[in-house]
């Protein structure tokens, strides 16, 4: 079963709908493991929109204020980078200041996506029961690889040194999160993981997303490398 097609503005309410716990539309955790408090504030810019959602912990009025901000504010031009906004980072103060942002692009992964993995690397799917390929250089993966399917790893004759696996499982939609060790960065090897990947949560109907930060050089060269279709930007406040 294929994912349909969707528009930037499909897709975003989608991410957010992966990334997080919500209630009522409003953000009551991180959807992940031990569900850590979700970002006080939660924009999503995309070629015709900027949408924000907000956590629970947001006084009501001050919610409503954001929400009209995201309203009023004109479309961003994706290949800019977008940081935290000043009347958002105003606002919040009136709660409480603004401790820690984030913000990069969202892209979701291409049919067409695809690359080999290099000479010497071997591919895997890995389901729960392999968590102990990872214990020695991916510890984290190993004790949370139930809640992280669909995972594929690298192997380097028996040892795993990198993975892609679920960060976030949505149903609807799966957003990768990938770790390569420092000894075979640059190699190709992540964007070969994502393809695999990619391809597995086609399978089960869902859509594959991929997100990273503006400063973090080796994820966005993945997306670049992958022909990844960039859908939004992102912007968390905490």
């Amino acid at each position: 079963m294929t994912a349909a097609v969707d528009s930037p503005e499909d897709l975003a309410p989608i991410q957010a709908r992966t990334l997080f716990v919500m209630q009522d539309g409003r953000l009551t955790a991180i959807n992940d493991v031990g569900r850590p408090a979700p970002p006080r504030c939660f924009l999503s810019y995309t070629a015709s929109a900027v949408t924000a959602w907000t956590s629970t912990a947001v006084p009501a009025d001050l919610a409503d204020a954001l929400h009209r901000w995201a309203a009023d504010q004109p479309p961003a031009t994706l290949t800019e980078t977008v940081g935290p906004p000043a009347d958002v980072v105003r606002l919040l103060a009136r709660h409480a200041p603004v401790t820690q942002s984030f913000a990069g692009p969202a892209f979701a992964v291409p049919d067409s996506a695809g690359t080999p993995a290099p000479p010497g690397i071997t591919l895997r799917d890995c389901d729960p029961s392999e968590s102990s390929f990872f214990r020695e250089t991916f510890p984290e993966v190993a004790g949370t690889l139930a809640e992280r399917q669909p995972a594929v790893a690298a192997f380097d004759g028996h040892r795993a040194v990198a993975v892609c696996c679920a960060a976030r499982d949505g149903g609807e939609a799966y957003e990768a999160g990938t770790e390569t060790l420092p000894s075979h960065r640059g190699r190709g090897i992540a964007s070969a993981l994502v393809t695999r990947w990619a391809r597995l949560v086609r399978a089960r109907g869902a859509r594959p997303l991929y997100s990273t930060e503006w400063d973090n050089h080796s994820s966005l060269s993945v997306a670049k490398r992958l022909a990844m279709e960039q859908y939004a930007v992102n912007v968390s406040l905490y």
